[in-house]
């Protein structure tokens, strides 16, 4: 226990180190771990959305294709972002959820040749989120993990961190305006931003925007109105096909504003059974969009795939 504690005192330091020091260097590698090239932003493309049900959602993912696949972890989010041969984890779910996420991580990377995941995305240090990532990263290959700017001192936390330093990755903190490619999407961190300072620590979420094409995904983490009306007040592009909902539809996030900017086709809830988080005014927002409602909780993992201008929908039930 006591060489736990001295080690968890390291990484904290070394958290810091990361975030005041090494950024710099840290981003312009990561920028050149992916191939790809930049695409220009565009309009929001008309879609042809498709959507049918399968019992496991195991879709080919060709070289030519982008897939995200929202993984069901109950209370909390896993996604799973594909596209050609590079692979990137968002958030692990919790730490009962590590083994799922693994499964389903490196099965549908074995079967398509895929031998590591380029990057792990941390958006922020809350459990439901980070909990599971130590499963993925002391059983599989890992590049890249980037990590929040809010350290949080929880068993949870603490444990992901140890993981990340035994996993040999690099590590990276980012900021509103950086980008990296995978394969050929590119992805654009919208928040947050190295001045910020919140109360909750889920404003610090890694907000990004996935572009593939003429398509495009908002990531949000858990970032709340207050984060959503500072992007509304920033310049960055918003307008995306599909949104996956902050903070597994509750209240305090997909505010009326927000939603009009970003103006979905499709949106995603990554939610338990009995969500106690999610809302019925931001369901009825969404309702009333004309947006496309996929949950976790109704219809288990949902994979969507793009082949830069239409998108497809697939449903485990």
């Amino acid at each position: 226990m006591e060489e736990r504690m001295i080690k968890i005192m390291k990484l904290k330091k070394k958290f810091w180190l990361v975030l005041l020091m090494t950024l710099p260097i840290m981003l312009l590698a990561l920028a050149a771990c992916s191939q790809g090239n930049t695409t220009p932003e565009g309009s929001q493309s008309d879609l042809n959305v498709q959507i049918r049900e399968t019992p496991e959602p195991t879709e080919p993912s060709p070289a030519e294709l982008l897939s995200v696949h929202f993984i069901d972890v109950g209370e909390g989010d896993a996604i799973l972002v594909v596209q050609g041969n590079y692979a990137m984890l968002v958030d692990g779910g919790s730490t009962e959820m590590g083994a799922t996420v693994f499964t389903y991580v490196s099965a549908y990377l074995r079967s398509h040749g895929i031998e590591r995941l380029e990057y792990i995305v941390a958006t922020h240090p809350f459990a439901d989120h980070i909990g599971g990532l130590p499963d993925v990263l002391r059983r599989m290959n890992v590049r890249n993990v980037l990590l929040p700017m809010i350290y949080h001192d929880t068993p949870a936390y603490n444990d992901f961190l140890i993981a990340v330093e035994d996993s040999g990755a690099n590590v990276a903190v980012p900021f509103v305006g950086h980008t990296f490619a995978l394969g050929d999407a590119i992805i654009t961190i919208l928040s947050p931003n190295p001045t910020d300072e919140w109360e909750n620590r889920a404003n610090y979420s890694i907000v990004m925007r996935i572009e593939f094409g003429a398509t495009s995904f908002m990531l949000p983490g858990d970032a709340m109105r207050e984060v959503e009306a500072n992007l509304l007040d920033s310049t960055a592009h918003l307008s995306s096909d599909v949104l996956k909902v902050s903070r597994h539809g509750a209240s305090s996030a997909t505010t009326s504003g927000f939603l009009d900017a970003v103006n979905p086709s499709i949106a995603v809830i990554s939610a338990g059974t009995d969500n106690s988080f999610l809302s019925q005014d931001v369901l009825r927002r969404l309702a009333n969009a004309g947006v496309h409602v996929f949950r976790t909780d109704l219809n288990g993992n949902i994979v969507i795939t793009s082949d830069g201008t239409t998108l497809g929908v697939v449903v485990e039930r």
